[in-house]
């Protein structure tokens, strides 16, 4: 794997931490290469490993892929409705 995919979470836990505080979650919904450029560009939602974390949008490049994301097993649906 080279990149980010979609319909994807990963996890991001930064060498020495083990608070889960620390550990960052990206879930990603698309991959785009930006105008004119070979840029790659991971949309999606991202939060941390504590307990009251809510997600975020964002988007991720080739630069935060560098740092080791690793790719997590399926989540099962949510049965939140809203």
């Amino acid at each position: 794997m080279t990149f980010f995919t979609p319909d994807t979470t990963y996890l991001y836990r930064p060498d020495g931490y083990k608070a889960p505080e620390q550990w960052r979650y990206f879930r990603c919904a698309a991959v785009v290469t930006m105008p004119g450029t070979s840029a790659r560009i991971a949309f999606g939602f991202i939060k941390d490993g504590s307990p009251m974390s809510g997600w975020t949008p964002t988007g991720l490049m080739d630069a935060d892929w560098a740092r080791g994301w690793k790719s997590l097993p399926d989540e099962p649906p949510s049965t939140a409705t809203r």
